[in-house]
């Protein structure tokens, strides 16, 4: 299981809890990046950074309940020098820009050389956290390794790909050209199927696809088939709107957008009160700042 904050519809559609530190299982040391990566260079070692915003709900989750693992913390702390980072503060404001981080929290696996080796976006169990960090360390062990071998050799059939693009969207992955390729081969979706879902929502964010459209016209439908799978699709539909908007602060296409996904907002979320007057007003903020 896997949840993030999304920065923007998180700051308006709910309220994320305070992050909180504890100091058991991953023992955090109070570096820099550079330090770090001069310390793990000295040791033989790997980096870890958990990227996280002090707002985020899923980060508090992570310190709390996932770091302080001991299996978890054993293992990386005998392979890792393990940091944080306030992506929102000092040099995480430029880290952010550097590895395309938008969302909390996000982890960052690196070699001494500063080179990315993994980046998970969103809160993970203890357990899958470590087979990851295993696989930084064993590449050759995992899944995604025996994938992409099978990828170089020329496999395209469709339930290999969905199996491709599945495990690489998990790991965080860039899929936009592994997506592409997908949806030139198999054009045609089917969103009553789980796999052709995933696809959807993973490669159809523009409002005035036809299928997009379908889609939204029988949310209920679709969120009683795949719960908060449709938030997170809503939520990277309604991100990208408003990314793309505010490269010229066009406040009327997100005008526009809303009156067609709040009442999509108000199944997903019937708790929250948020008026499009709100929503619209801290959207101007955003872009203003």
């Amino acid at each position: 299981m896997r949840f993030s904050c999304n920065k923007f519809l998180s700051f308006v559609l709910f309220t994320c809890f305070i992050f909180n530190v504890q100091a058991e299982g991953i023992t955090f040391q109070k570096l820099s990046s550079a330090q770090a990566l001069a310390k793990a260079k000295k040791e033989n070692k790997k980096v870890f950074i958990d990227v996280f915003a002090v707002w985020c709900g899923p980060c508090k989750y992570l310190s709390n309940t996932v770091f302080v693992d001991e299996s978890l913390g054993t293992y990386m702390n005998a392979h890792f020098v393990c940091i944080k980072i306030d992506g929102e503060d000092g040099e995480g404001i430029k880290m952010m820009e550097e590895f395309s981080i938008d969302a909390y929290p996000t982890l960052l696996f690196l070699d001494p050389d500063r080179k990315l080796l993994k980046k998970i976006v969103g809160a993970s169990e203890a357990d899958d956290l470590l087979e990851k960090a295993k696989g930084v360390i064993s590449p050759e062990t995992t899944m995604i390794y025996q994938l992409n071998t099978r990828y170089q050799q020329g496999e395209r059939e469709k339930a290999f790909l969905r199996e491709f693009i599945a495990e690489k969207s998990t790991d965080g992955e860039n899929i936009s050209s592994l997506l592409e390729e997908y949806l030139k081969l198999y054009p045609t979706l089917n969103l009553e199927d789980p796999n052709d879902f995933l696809i959807f929502r993973l490669s159809k964010t523009d409002l005035k696809d036809p299928l997009v459209q379908s889609f939204l016209h029988e949310a209920k439908k679709y969120i009683e088939r795949y719960g908060e799978d449709v938030f997170a699709y809503v939520d990277t539909i309604f991100t990208t709107l408003i990314e793309e908007a505010k490269v010229t602060k066009d406040l009327e296409r997100v005008k526009n957008g809303l009156e067609i996904l709040y009442p999509v907002f108000q199944i997903i979320l019937p708790e929250e009160n948020a008026t499009k007057e709100e929503i619209l007003a801290s959207i101007e903020s955003y872009f203003n700042q």
